[in-house]
């Protein structure tokens, strides 16, 4: 196998070895609760708050509605039993029952809207509950794609160090220093495969004597163009 191959094959390892690391840091990023998730719980979070209050807001006005309910109804035994006789205390009792009723409709009215009010939160829950049944679903599910991914990519990126090792032990230190050193001032991209005559580094086409002399493989080329090494095939 040439040199230039070699180089050819430790950059494209080198490549998948980038891609790989690179997917696993954003599975790792993606683990754990996601955004939707936590937004999804704060919503039934809040509407059980909600409900418990409208609740609480109900029973009150319920008692309050019992309690004047009581004592209109006292009033009324004391204002029809005999025994008040005195025309003023009877006028004050009859006026005191009158007021006791309307502000007993009041409450019956209040009572009415806190009803209908906690019958919606109720509806409010059961919908936030429906989506954070739905979205905790789709959550596990990602989260078991992500983590069935990550175990493949750690395979395999366990592969492609091995396959480094190799292909560093084959290469001479001098040409892995060379490719090193384009590899960090190319992005990444030290060397650059020559296809139909086009350096697929800069696009650009290399004189055909440096075409000839890097397709037998034996010793580096570099791109005038780009200072890539060039590869043809």
């Amino acid at each position: 196998m040439s040199r230039t191959q070699h180089l050819y094959e430790l950059q494209q390892v080198d490549t998948e070895i980038e891609n790989v690391s690179r997917r696993l840091e954003e599975i790792a990023a993606s683990l754990g609760e996601s955004a939707e998730l936590k937004q999804s719980r704060k919503m039934v979070t809040d509407a059980e708050a909600h409900l418990a209050q409208c609740r609480a807001q109900m029973q009150d006005l319920d008692l309050e509605v019992s309690g004047l309910s009581q004592k209109i109804e006292a009033n009324e035994r004391r204002l029809y039993s005999g025994r008040v006789t005195n025309p003023k205390e009877l006028a004050n009792l009859q006026e005191e029952v009158a007021s006791l009723k309307r502000w007993r409709e009041k409450k019956e009215e209040d009572l009415l809207e806190a009803m209908v009010a906690t019958e919606e939160a109720e509806a409010g829950l059961s919908d936030a509950q429906a989506i954070l049944a739905q979205v905790s679903e789709t959550w596990r599910t990602s989260q078991s794609d992500l983590a069935d991914e990550q175990a493949r990519l750690q395979t395999r990126l366990e592969e492609l160090a091995e396959q480094r090792a190799s292909l560093v032990a084959a290469i001479g230190p001098e040409d892995v220093a060379t490719y090193e050193r384009l590899r960090q001032r190319k992005a990444g991209r030290a060397v650059a495969a020559v296809k139909d005559g086009i350096c697929q580094g800069c696009r650009m086409s290399p004189p055909t004597s440096q075409v000839h002399h890097a397709r037998s493989g034996k010793e580096l080329v570099f791109c005038n163009n780009c200072g890539r090494i060039l590869h043809v095939i």
